[in-house]
C-alpha cells in the first residue's frame, strides 16, 4: 500500500512539474491581544537571541505596541526616530487607534505592508523588516528598515578589462539591480521577486524588457524558477543547474557574469537575466556557444583587436582541448606528417623515457591539475608561487629524469596557455574535462578516435538548446546575418539588428535598420 501511495505521489509531482502543491492554509492569524501575540512569537523564536522584542507605550494612553526585528538586519536609527519616537508623542489620550491611524499617522518609513498572519509576519522579520503588533488591533505592520553590512562594488575579480567600468556584482541583492537600473533608465526594465527555497527563502530576480524581450523566453524562466522545489539556494549556481535543458552535459546552457555592464547588453539584445541574493554572479539565458568566448572588452576596443582577440580564443578552444591529442598522433601513429629534423630528436628522446606517450601525457596533464587545483585553493601569494616556480621546477625535474620529453613539456604548456585563454570560467572548466575524453580515445584508437570523438561532440552540441535557441546559432543552424557580432565583430555603426532570435520582430537598434533581411 505504500508502495501504491508513493508511486501516485510521484506521478503527481510530475503533472505539477515536480512543484509541491503549497499547503492551502494562510496561516496562523494574529490575536488582538497583544500579550498573546508577545507569548506565540517568543515561544516561535526561542533559543534565537539575535531576536529583538522591544516594548512601547503609545503616546498618553495605556495601549502598547511592540517592535520585534533581527539584530544586525535593519537600521536602528530609522526604528527608533521613524518607529518608536512617533508611536510614544502621536497619539493623545481618549483617541482611538486603528491600523488607518497607523499606517497613514504614526509610521514614517519608506515602505509599509499589512501582515494578517504569523507567517507573513516571521517572514517578513527573518528577511530583514521590523514587524510591529499594537494592541486591539489584530494585524501586524512590516516596516521596511533593511540595513546589514555588505560588501562595496569593486572590481570584478574573474573578468577584470582593460577599458570600460570597474564595477562588479556584489552579494546584495538590491545592489545588483541598482547597478542595472542605473544603466537602463526606463520603464520597460521590469524586475520580479520569488522567494526559492522551503527553509532558505532565498530571494530570486528575474530581468528583461518588456518591449524586446521573448514572452515566450521570459514566461519560460518564470515558470521554471516558480517550479523549483529545493529545501535551499546558496548560490547561482543551484539555480543554473536546476533550470537549465540539459544537466548531462559537459558544456553550459547559461552564461553566468559579474559584470553589469555585460547583463545590459544582454538585456538590450532581448535575454533575460536571473539574480540571486547572495551571489555576486548574474545568469543570463538564453545563449549559445560563440557567446562564452566573447568579452566586454570586444565593444570597448576597436574592431580590428576585437575580431582579432575572438579569432585568438576560438583557437584557443581547439588548441587547448586537442594539442596534446595530437602530438599522440603524430608520434604514435603519423610521424610521417612531422618534418625529419623533428622526427629525428623525437626517436633520440624516445629511446630513454620509460613510458608510452600516452602514459607520459596523462602523467604531465594530471600533474597540470595538482597545481592548477592546488594555486586556487591556497592563499593569493602563496598560490601564484606555487602555479610559477612549481610548474617550472617539475617541468625541468622531469625532463633531467628522462620521464617526459622536452617537446611534450612544450605542448602541454601551450594547451595550459590556451585554456587561460577561455573567458568564461564554466567553460574553461568543461574544456578541461574534454580534453582528457579527447586524449584517451586518441590514445585507445589513435586518429579514428579522435575524429569520431569530435564528431560525436558536434552531434552532441547540435542536439542542445538554450531556452528555445540553437546552442550552435549562427553556424547550425547556418544565418549569414547573424554572424556579424557573433563569430567576428563588425564596427558599431553596423551592427543595426538585434538578434532575431531573441529580440523577435524588435530588431532595430539604431537608425538605418529596415524590416527585410540582410
Amino acid at each position: 500500500m505504500n508502495i501504491f501511495k508513493r508511486f501516485i505521489s510521484k506521478i503527481d509531482r510530475r503533472r505539477t512539474g515536480n512543484k509541491i502543491t503549497p499547503n492551502s492554509n494562510p496561516g496562523k492569524p494574529l490575536y488582538s491581544s497583544l500579550d498573546k501575540n508577545y507569548n506565540y512569537l517568543k515561544n516561535l523564536f526561542k533559543d534565537c537571541e539575535d531576536i529583538k522584542f522591544r516594548k512601547v507605550k503609545i503616546g498618553n494612553t495605556k495601549l502598547t505596541a511592540i517592535v520585534v526585528f533581527v539584530d544586525g538586519m535593519v537600521n536602528q536609527e530609522s526604528i527608533s526616530s521613524n518607529v518608536i519616537r512617533m508611536l510614544t508623542k502621536m497619539v493623545k489620550e481618549g483617541e482611538g487607534i486603528s491600523p488607518q491611524i497607523v499606517e497613514e499617522k504614526l509610521i514614517t518609513t519608506v515602505d509599509v505592508k499589512m501582515a494578517e498572519n504569523f507567517d507573513d509576519g516571521v517572514e517578513g522579520v527573518l528577511s530583514g523588516d521590523a514587524f510591529l503588533l499594537v494592541e486591539g488591533i489584530g494585524k501586524g505592520f512590516l516596516l521596511e528598515t533593511k540595513s546589514w553590512e555588505s560588501r562595496n562594488v569593486t572590481e570584478p575579480i574573474n573578468e577584470q578589462g582593460i577599458r570600460g567600468p570597474r564595477e562588479g556584482f556584489t552579494e546584495t541583492l538590491r545592489i545588483n539591480t541598482s547597478l542595472i537600473r542605473r544603466r537602463i533608465k526606463n520603464n520597460d526594465l521590469k524586475i520580479l521577486h520569488f522567494k526559492v527555497g522551503r527553509i532558505s527563502k532565498t530571494d530570486v530576480a528575474v530581468l528583461y524588457i518588456s518591449n524586446i524581450a521573448s514572452p515566450e523566453v521570459v514566461n519560460e524562466v518564470k515558470k521554471r524558477i516558480d517550479q523549483i522545489d529545493i529545501d535551499a539556494v546558496l548560490e547561482a549556481s543551484y539555480i543554473e543547474e536546476i533550470i537549465e535543458e540539459r544537466t548531462l552535459t559537459l558544456f553550459p546552457q547559461i552564461l553566468s557574469t559579474e559584470r553589469p555592464d555585460r547583463v545590459v547588453g544582454h538585456l538590450l539584445e532581448g535575454k533575460v537575466t536571473v539574480l540571486v541574493d547572495g551571489s555576486p554572479f548574474a545568469l543570463i539565458m538564453p545563449v549559445s556557444l560563440p557567446q562564452f568566448f566573447h568579452t566586454p572588452d570586444d565593444y570597448y576596443n576597436r574592431y580590428p583587436f576585437a575580431l582579432l582577440s575572438r579569432t585568438v580564443r576560438f583557437l584557443a578552444f581547439f588548441v587547448a582541448s586537442s594539442l596534446p591529442s595530437l602530438y599522440i598522433i603524430a608520434v604514435s601513429f603519423r610521424y610521417e606528417v612531422l618534418p625529419r629534423d623533428i622526427i629525428a630528436q623525437i626517436a633520440q628522446t624516445r629511446t630513454v623515457l620509460p613510458f608510452s606517450p600516452l602514459a607520459e601525457v596523462l602523467l604531465m596533464e594530471i600533474t597540470v591539475e595538482f597545481l592548477r587545483e592546488a594555486s586556487l585553493r591556497l592563499p593569493a601569494p602563496l598560490g601564484q608561487t606555487v602555479g610559477i616556480v612549481g610548474a617550472l621546477v617539475i617541468g625541468e625535474s622531469a625532463i633531467r629524469a628522462n620521464l617526459v620529453s622536452p617537446i611534450l613539456v612544450i605542448v602541454i604548456a601551450i594547451g595550459l596557455l590556451g585554456s587561460f585563454i577561455i573567458p568564461n570560467y564554466t567553460m574553461a572548466t568543461s574544456l578541461r574535462v574534454l580534453r582528457f575524453i579527447i586524449l584517451l580515445a586518441t590514445g585507445a584508437f589513435g586518429g579514428f578516435g579522435f575524429i569520431l570523438t569530435w564528431m560525436m561532440v558536434f552531434a552532441h552540441l547540435c542536439n542542445i538548446e538554450s531556452f528555445g535557441e540553437p546552442y550552435l546559432e549562427p553556424i547550425a543552424p547556418f544565418k549569414v546575418s547573424q554572424h556579424r557580432d557573433l563569430i567576428y565583430r563588425i564596427p558599431v555603426r553596423w551592427l543595426r539588428r538585434r538578434p532575431q532570435v531573441t529580440a523577435g520582430s524588435n530588431v532595430r537598434r539604431q537608425l538605418g535598420v529596415e524590416n527585410d533581411e540582410e
